[in-house]
């Protein structure tokens, strides 16, 4: 309440005839449970979501997808889809307009939300099994749909890289994880981890996600002229989707407006420019009407990305009494051959715990496939998983009971930047967490609790995730009634 505390002090400042007390139960909002205030236009359906607005002479878009994951585009029969009833326009690689590049994802100055540097429907070449190959619109979704399902391609398949596990061997080291360096060293991690008293060795493999919202990736798209775009669009970034949208249509950024007051789940699935949001666009483009294009749920897993698998190695050791000598963790993630995005598991150990030698780092392999993206609870979360069983592991090994060992090696500074913390509060977490669930009566050994048929248990996992700052603006308006209109920009 320490903030919540400053901010009523500071309106009552500005009233002093005020109680801060009272303004804080007068209005039942600050610190109090509230209903969430757009919920009943949700469930009722009066919220419009990105798929749902009523615009004028709206026709629909349905795209047709590459069947192999690389080559190259022999021919491609639009002719029947050309003829289907209720259709308007077949655009392929061979009447597209010329699009740029969106460039990479950036928070910087000039925000955007890039995810590959293929050309998208400029270009006869295939890099993954799903890329758009046509857009057709039609007057109606089905119409669209059923004539995409009737454009036949002949394609010179090559030989792609479809396995993670096959590329393995070819992995590399990325320029970067997130800004970080892909891999950190202090002493000879491997000779002390060989010495050392107690060991864990482990290896980890997490699957691929992909993202599955209840609301389906979705734009609406209408021109202004030649120069002027609304797009109602499913965007966890409106200023990037605006920047990445002006950059591949060659527009400036004031005269692209995007609107997004409702995302109906997005995972990190919907913070970037995928092909639905750019295809939308070019065919309102082409056929000088507002056109929806709404992807199926084939179409989601097909074109938009989500998690990268990987393959991790934990390898820690520690002293008689427990406490960290050497801890590794290295391994490698799958990203598209025209995407940089690695998957950064290797973060949470640079931060969690102190270590008197480490190696830290990731490898890369490039495989054809979708792009890949954020992803709910992002590369810490499969980084996470990894340390923590491997912690439990040596837990075991030493013969300490789990949270303790974790308390023995807490650090009392960033065990990689030496800087101090602003705040740490694990180990009072560590106290009340075992004390609120009952840890110190639990029955030690593995897998001695029942509940008839099934096998449960309590366990201990220590999570990090870290704070990014970029440019943000608010505006706050305290009103002589004591109500306030905060405004901001915020997904």
């Amino acid at each position: 309440m320490s903030i919540l505390r400053k901010i009523v002090e500071t309106v009552a400042h500005v009233m002093p005839d005020r109680d801060p007390d009272e303004l804080i139960q007068r209005h039942r909002y600050l610190g109090q449970p509230i209903s969430r205030l757009d919920g009943r236009s949700k469930v009722t359906g009066a919220a419009h979501f990105s798929a749902d607005y009523p615009v004028n002479g709206l026709v629909h878009a349905a795209l047709a997808f590459s069947t192999i994951s690389k080559g190259a585009i022999v021919t491609i029969d639009t002719s029947a889809a050309e003829q289907a009833p209720g259709v308007l326009s077949v655009i392929t690689h061979l009447n597209a307009p010329e699009m740029k590049v969106s460039p990479e994802f950036s928070i910087g100055a000039d925000p955007s939300t890039g995810t590959t540097l293929v050309k998208i429907l400029n270009t006869d070449r295939i890099s993954w099994n799903g890329q758009p190959v046509a857009v057709v619109v039609a007057d109606t979704p089905e119409q669209a749909e059923y004539a995409a399902s009737l454009i036949h391609v002949t394609y010179a398949a090559e030989r792609g890289t479809n396995s993670f596990e096959e590329s393995i061997p070819h992995a590399t080291q990325p320029k970067d994880l997130m800004g970080e360096p892909p891999e950190l060293k202090k002493g000879k991690a491997d000779e002390v981890f060989q010495d050392a008293a107690h060991r864990v060795d482990l290896t980890f493999t997490t699957p691929p996600h992909n993202h599955n919202a209840i609301e389906p990736h979705a734009s609406i798209a209408f021109w202004e002229g030649d120069d002027k775009l609304t797009l109602y669009d499913t965007s966890q970034f409106t200023v990037g989707t605006a920047g990445s949208i002006a950059a591949v249509f060659g527009l400036e950024r004031e005269n692209v407006r995007v609107v997004s007051p409702f995302v109906g789940g997005g995972f990190g699935g919907k913070g970037g420019l995928w092909a639905y949001n750019q295809l939308c666009v070019l065919a309102a483009r082409v056929t000088r009407r507002p056109v929806r294009l709404a992807l199926t749920r084939e179409g989601i897993f097909r074109t938009v990305g989500g998690r990268t698998p990987s393959q991790q190695r934990v390898a820690i050791g520690a002293d008689p009494s427990g406490k960290f000598s050497a801890f590794i963790h290295e391994g490698v993630t799958a990203q598209s051959t025209d995407n940089h995005f690695p998957e950064q598991f290797s973060f949470p150990p640079r931060h969690l715990y102190a270590m008197n030698s480490y190696r830290i780092g990731q490898l890369v392999t490039d495989v054809n496939r979708v792009a890949n993206t954020f992803m709910r609870a992002p590369g810490e979360s499969i980084g996470t998983f990894a340390v923590e069983s491997a912690i439990d592991a040596l837990a075991y090994e030493v013969g300490l009971d789990p949270i303790e060992l974790r308390m023995r090696n807490e650090p009392d500074r960033d065990p990689v930047s030496d800087h101090e913390f602003s705040s740490r509060y694990l180990r009072e977490a560590y106290h009340m967490g075992a004390e609120k669930f009952g840890w110190n009566h639990r029955p030690a050994p593995v897998a001695s609790q029942r509940d008839g048929e099934w096998l449960i248990g309590q366990g201990v996992a220590t999570g990090t995730y870290p704070v990014y700052r970029m440019v943000s603006a608010a505006r706050i308006r305290i009103n002589a009634d004591g109500t306030a209109l905060v405004q901001t920009s915020c997904q």
